[in-house]
């Protein structure tokens, strides 16, 4: 149980007059569409209607000072920072450009056939007291709209919650996390969480799942809970509608813990899981063909979750093996890589002389031949798992501004990305990709 004390009434949203999507509840159907869905290839829009350092440090890097501490680190502080009516003449431009419809068609183009679009809470369930700014259905709207034309199925995903389901930026405020500590943090999510699944009720062609939060902490609070809330979402979406994947996120669990506490009676579930290797401080340290065979190790358990009576989806994972990318642990922190993270005492690449240069830099120019060999025969690797085993995968992210291995677009123009559809799984751990491979 939520062990909380305050009033369970949702807060008022500033945001909540809008006339911009369906308001109540409608019946739910009962349609089999689901049921003749093909395998996920999907591309994640991060960084759009979330923004996160290190997929577009331009916007913190406006703040010029030399001590990151009174820097902005996430969304919340940098509206703090710039006020309301700046930040949102800024973030109105960011999502005016940073995602078009020529991406979009790009991707379609390359095989992806889902995209998944990222959203923060206060899209929906805005207070006066909170620096985040809203105004962003329109906009998401239009990329609804885009892909309707171009035939890509979206997913919308909750992916901050007030009070901060996980601490981390990527929920919009990098703070010690206090979601479950409030039972209105919970009623103000399951708001939002309500309004985003209307919005895919009235784009029903085109949306075709709800996640409905991403990353809650399990370090922070016990499954139990996190599981409560889960229940608690699957019965306020299957009152709206039938004819959408419910997906909740793993929390980073093993498959030997799900299958006792997914609800059996749950319909058309989707267990989201995320696959990284540059933030562990034991894989970090391993060698090319260490990361590759440590694709299958992982993948194991990507595959057991899919024997119980919910389905998989990797949700995120990328070509990075390395945290040297610009903000990657936060902004203001250091890396693993290089032993400058506050917690890491030493260097830990595999190798002496540990720099974020060259292969392991920003600048894809200069990465030598063999490492987008080895780029192209880690991403196979996964693919050869994800594209078959599971329901699918989605990379994070489409594009970046200068990260790399966390661009799909890029990876896909130099070729470390296959395209698809692929007329053969190629070979990946034996054999040594030629340059032709790379195409």
């Amino acid at each position: 149980m939520f062990k909380v004390e305050e009033s369970s009434s949702v807060l008022s949203s500033s945001s909540a007059s809008l006339p911009l999507f369906t308001e109540g509840i409608v019946e739910p159907s009962s349609s089999s569409r689901l049921s003749e869905i093909e395998i996920i290839r999907g591309v994640n829009l991060g960084g759009v209607f979330l923004i996160e350092p290190f997929i577009r440090p331009s916007l913190f890097d406006q703040f010029n000072s030399s001590d990151t501490s009174d820097r902005p680190v996430d969304e919340w502080t940098f509206s703090a920072a710039l006020g309301k009516e700046e930040a949102k003449r800024q973030l109105e431009d960011h999502w005016d450009t940073f995602v078009t419809k020529d991406h979009l068609e790009a991707l379609a183009e390359n095989g992806i056939n889902w995209i998944r679009i990222p959203v923060g809470y206060w899209a929906f369930n805005l207070t006066d007291e909170e620096p985040f700014v809203d105004g962003q259905i329109p906009y998401i709207e239009r990329i609804l709209g885009w892909a309707q034309e171009i035939g890509l199925k979206v997913e919308l995903d909750l992916h901050g919650a007030p009070g901060s389901q996980n601490g981390y930026d990527n929920s919009g405020h990098r703070v010690t996390p206090e979601w479950l500590h409030s039972r209105m943090n919970v009623d103000r999510t399951l708001d939002a969480l309500r309004k985003m699944t209307l919005l895919a009720v009235d784009w029903e062609d085109v949306v075709y799942g709800i996640q409905v939060l991403n990353e809650p902490s399990r370090w922070k609070w016990p499954v139990a809970d996190i599981l409560e809330f889960y229940n608690e979402a699957y019965d306020l979406v299957r009152s709206i509608t039938n004819d959408v994947y419910f997906m909740i996120h793993d929390t980073f669990l093993g498959p030997n813990d799900w299958p006792t506490l997914v609800s059996s009676n749950w319909t058309n579930a989707l267990m989201d899981t995320h696959i990284y290797q540059m933030f562990d401080n034991y894989i970090i340290t391993l060698n090319e063909s260490a990361h590759i065979n440590m694709v299958a190790t992982m993948a194991e358990n990507v595959t057991r979750f899919d024997r119980t009576n919910i389905g998989v989806v990797v949700g995120e994972f990328s070509a990075a093996t390395h945290d040297c990318t610009k903000y990657i642990n936060g902004l203001g922190r250091g890396s693993r890589w290089e032993g400058t993270l506050e917690y890491v005492d030493h260097p830990l690449c595999p190798f002496e002389n540990c720099t974020c240069t060259g292969d392991y830099g920003s600048n894809y120019t200069q990465f030598s031949d063999h490492y987008k060999r080895f780029l192209r025969r880690y991403i196979d690797a996964q693919l050869s798992i994800y594209d078959q085993e599971i329901a699918g995968w989605f990379y994070w992210n489409f594009r970046t501004e200068s990260a790399p291995e966390w661009d799909y677009l890029l990876g896909v123009e130099q070729g470390w990305i296959p395209k698809f559809p692929r007329t053969a799984v190629p070979k990946i751990i034996e054999e040594e990709i030629t340059a032709t491979d790379l195409v």
